[in-house]
């Protein structure tokens, strides 16, 4: 027995659940937190043993 998607949503419009939207989106910016944290850490690190270029052109490259 199959029935309709239209049949199934009794006229309302379908979409996902709201959580389920913003939980991705939490997902995503923690991502990338977590990313630019590292960069920074690496580039103090690579900074302190006196690779500045190196350090400088991690940072920048995370902008480009």
């Amino acid at each position: 027995m199959e029935v309709s998607i239209q049949a199934r949503t009794d006229g309302v419009a379908f979409r996902r659940p709201v959580f389920q939207r913003q939980f991705r989106r939490f997902c995503i910016r923690l991502g990338r937190s977590l990313e630019n944290y590292g960069r920074v850490k690496a580039a103090r690190t690579l900074a302190f043993h006196g690779h500045y270029d190196v350090a400088k052109s991690l940072l920048e490259g995370q902008w480009k």
